[in-house]
């Protein structure tokens, strides 16, 4: 394979160039029309004047072009910066100014493809390493997304790794249903296309509506299901409503946020898909998409004594280590996970923060730190029980509830305010924003809030409730209680977006 997943995707183009790639909802795309769209865009931002080496922003609705683009971008020697067109307008130009990407590739006329210039930064960004084939933000504590470096070395050996492990071939049908600026896309998109199978790009509107995504599944005879458990559970729900299932399936790959044990062994139970293998995988963005895999056994499932979640052992391209203190902990120790071997280059322009969480050991060799806490059982599989700080998970989506809080505090009218965690009436987990008015603010402040926080936030980080107090509560020590302020917002009935 080498290095590059682009050319291991030239090879499946140069093998089958009839055989299909992708199915989307407007047709059906051979690897060969694939291959002919990457040349493409590679022509235009050749002729554009793009310099091999640059970061390429990409900003396409979900559908064929999306592979097509990011192929085309590899193939002209790029990295590429994905802008999700969902996102609000502010957030994008963010995004693209500090990747300081001067070029944009984006949907044209009669499915072809067009190159946009987006607004000048105020500065210029900082290079991106050589070898990168991504950068992709994901939410920062200080209220500035970051982005993760990611080269295309590290992305190959994942994939090699992952590939193999889980027995992926050419006869598989992936469903393929979160956005280019989810890492969990790159597993999704790229496992499929290196293996001469076939991508089924689900639409939105079978993303938001549960009984169309299942029937979505059947009818195109899905193998292989990638899914947040949160819309995995919504997926059980609609199944037992119409009594679909799923023979088709092989392989349920669950990620993005904790799993959830019940739902699975009822999905198993019902015989939803009889012939199909449980995995519950675990990773940071940082980590190469994923960097541990458990198989859900009938034995994981049905065990409910131990704490935390499942997440296995590490995938072929890293290396797992707990520590604490600055050093490896024992087993049944509770540990930071570290990971090192295919992970990030660091992030965009952010030294500091790179220093600070990918450390060298005395090997001189690098780690990150994942910020994620974990224990080793008797058997080696790892339990991840958490983090151990204020990052949290939001339908698989990493959310850092400082830089919500950040935008909080920046709205007029304002005084003091911070963002926690509590469960929905559905036992999802839900935000909810706690804040002091000040003096002069009228009645309506919480009614404009989540507007405000929607003009630069993806709707995924605007709290779902607004809660006005005349307080917030601290420790002795002066300190917010996070502790109380969750007990509040979970108690109190606030006014709902």
């Amino acid at each position: 394979m080498g290095d590059r997943v682009d050319v291991w995707v030239e090879k499946s183009i140069a093998d089958h160039p009839e055989r299909i790639a992708v199915t989307d909802p407007s047709r059906d795309v051979t690897y060969g029309e694939l291959g002919a769209a990457a040349e493409t865009v590679r022509r235009m931002l050749a002729d554009a004047g793009v310099r091999p080496g640059e970061l390429v922003g990409m900003r396409m609705p979900r559908g064929w072009r999306v592979y097509a683009a990011v192929l085309g971008i590899w193939r002209h020697g790029c990295g590429y910066v994905p802008v999700d067109p969902s996102y609000p307008r502010p957030r994008q130009d963010f995004v693209l100014a500090d990747a300081g990407a001067r070029t944009v590739v984006e949907p044209g006329p009669d499915e072809g493809f067009t190159l946009s210039t987006p607004p000048a930064a105020d500065s210029p960004a900082s290079p991106a390493p050589d070898g990168t084939a991504y950068v992709i933000h994901t939410s920062g504590s200080t209220g500035r997304p970051k982005g993760v470096v990611m080269s295309h070395r590290s992305l190959a050996a994942f994939l090699l790794g992952f590939v193999s492990s889980l027995g992926l071939g050419a006869d598989e049908v992936w469903a393929q249903s979160t956005s280019p600026c989810f890492d969990v896309s790159l597993a999704e998109s790229w496992a499929p296309l290196v293996t001469g199978a076939r991508l089924l790009a689900v639409p939105e509107q079978a993303l938001r509506d549960p009984r169309r995504l299942a029937s979505l599944l059947t009818e195109a005879g899905a193998t292989v299901l990638s899914q947040v458990p949160t819309v995995f559970r919504y997926l059980l729900d609609a199944a037992e409503r119409t009594g679909t299932s799923f023979p088709a399936l092989r392989r349920v790959l669950l990620a993005g946020e904790p799993v959830e044990l019940t739902v699975v062994s009822r999905w198993a139970d019902l015989g939803l898909s009889p012939g199909a293998t449980y995995h519950n995988l675990y990773g940071p963005t940082e980590g190469t998409v994923y960097a541990t895999w458990q198989e859900l056994t009938p034995r994981t499932l049905a065990r409910r004594d131990a704490p935390g979640t499942p997440i296995g052992s590490a995938l072929p391209h890293v290396d797992v280590e707990l520590w604490a203190d600055g050093r490896p902990v024992a087993d049944g120790e509770t540990g930071e996970i570290l990971l090192a071997g295919g992970i990030a280059d660091g992030y965009l322009g952010r030294p500091e923060l790179t220093e600070r969480v990918f450390v060298r050991d005395a090997d001189g060799r690098t780690w990150y730190r994942t910020g994620d806490l974990a224990v080793r059982d008797d058997d080696g599989a790892l339990r991840c029980l958490g983090r151990a700080d204020g990052q949290v998970k939001v339908r698989g989506m990493r959310v850092e509830l400082g830089e919500i809080e950040s935008r909080l505090l920046a709205c007029p009218g304002v005084a003091s305010g911070a963002v926690v965690v509590v469960p929905s009436p559905r036992g999802e987990p839900m935000l909810v924003a706690c804040f002091v008015p000040r003096a002069e603010a009228d009645d309506t402040l919480a009614e404009r809030l989540p507007a405000e926080l929607a003009a630069f936030l993806p709707t995924h980080m605007v709290p779902a409730r607004f809660l006005p107090l005349p307080t917030l509560p601290l420790t002795l020590s002066g300190k917010l209680d996070r502790g109380e302020l969750e007990k509040t917002a979970g108690a109190r009935r606030p006014r709902t977006r």
